[in-house]
């Protein structure tokens, strides 16, 4: 349990660097103004191709550093037998 949750922590930790770093967010909201343009509203959204491309980076940099321990573990493992 402690191997998931450190390497959960440690791949949104990294990998949210990652993506603040490498991918260009642009902001999807957009004004709508009134027909006698006294009135502006802006409207907020979600931009779910950066959540899922940041969520494949994040997932993947889990999972390197999940398998990654566990090749560490079995080779300290078996250096201690020996």
């Amino acid at each position: 349990m402690k191997k998931f949750i450190l390497s959960l922590l440690g791949g949104v930790i990294i990998g949210g660097i990652i993506c603040y770093i490498f991918m260009n967010y642009e902001t999807s909201n957009y004004v709508i103004q009134d027909f006698n343009g006294h009135e502006e509203k802006e409207v907020k959204e979600w931009d779910f191709m950066y959540i899922t491309q940041a969520g494949f980076i994040i997932l993947g940099i889990t999972l390197l550093f999940y398998f990654s321990w566990g090749i560490i573990e079995k080779r300290m493992d078996k250096d201690h037998k020996m």
